[in-house]
């Protein structure tokens, strides 16, 4: 599993603590992206008490995934890329449909009352057996 690790973890100040439900995502840049580009932003939203980042970068076409207007969910609340339609779980980062193969970079994180902290990545990738289980029950 491609993984890094910032020691030690980046803190950013929040100038609010991030909003549970919203459909507009924070967005940060990070150094050391998995694909080297220091262009290369990550996004953050707050789902059930849990804050979820992925890296904005298509594993179907290496091209950010919004519109450079900070929305990456559909109306069903998965990550759309909105040049390809390909969409990934918010929860897990993994492929939903579309023409993605391969999961996201998953951001590591927590927030802290106002503030973010940046622990790593990781390539969001299934659990060893989980293609082979879903072909066998679709």
């Amino acid at each position: 599993m491609r993984n890094h690790t910032y020691q030690p973890p980046l803190e950013f100040a929040l100038q609010r603590p991030m909003e549970e439900g919203s459909y507009s995502a924070v967005k940060l840049l990070l150094p050391d992206p998995p694909n080297g580009d220091s262009e290369d932003e990550a996004f953050f939203y707050k789902r059930n008490g849990s804050i979820l980042g992925y890296f904005n970068r298509c594993m179907h076409r290496p091209l950010p995934m919004d519109l450079a207007d900070g929305k990456f969910l559909d109306t069903e609340g998965f990550v759309i890329c909105r040049v390809h339609g390909a969409r990934y779980e918010l929860e897990t980062g993994l492929p939903a449909f579309g023409p993605a193969i391969s999961g996201l970079f998953r951001i590591l994180c927590e927030e802290k009352g106002s503030t973010l902290r940046i622990l790593g990545w990781e390539k969001a990738e299934r659990e060893s057996g989980d293609l082979l289980r879903e072909y066998r029950t679709s």
